[in-house]
């Protein structure tokens, strides 16, 4: 049986607006480059710090979590930091091309939505993307939304 979706039903609770606007704001204030210093020593390479949110989907409640996660040298809230900034490094922290693990999930329908916003490597990140469910979620993008 096919279910019709409509485009309500990926609207983001405003409360949870809320919570991951202001944790991406505070994070793009940390990553905000400040003024030179006068004599400034050699600029490290870029690192890369993400903000990471997962929600339940067109829901006005339910569980928020977030994490960061930072990349070169690991660390964060993230709970896998390591394998999570690995697998990043292999798609060149392209999000979208994590690679699906296609593993078997039940077919119950409680989407989730996945953010993460920051920067890679110097290069701003901003990603989105819905899931019917939470083990889709994670087989679609393995440990990096896995905290």
């Amino acid at each position: 049986m096919s279910r019709a979706f409509h485009k309500e039903e990926f609207v983001v609770p405003i409360h949870h607006i809320g919570v991951v606007a202001t944790s991406l704001s505070a994070t793009a204030a940390l990553l905000a480059p400040g003024a030179p210093a006068a004599a400034a020593p050699a600029v490290p390479s870029p690192g890369s710090t993400l903000m990471l949110a997962v929600f339940p989907a067109g829901q006005s409640s339910g569980p928020l979590r977030l994490a960061t996660l930072e990349c070169d040298p690991d660390g964060g809230s993230h709970a896998a930091a390591g394998s999570a900034c690995a697998e990043l490094h292999t798609v060149g922290g392209d999000l979208a091309a994590l690679a699906d693990k296609g593993g078997i999930c039940t077919r119950e329908y409680r989407p989730v939505t996945a953010i993460a916003a920051g920067t890679w490597q110097g290069d701003p990140v901003a990603y989105r993307a819905t899931f019917p469910n939470h083990c889709v979620l994670l087989n679609a993008t393995g440990e990096v939304f896995d905290f």
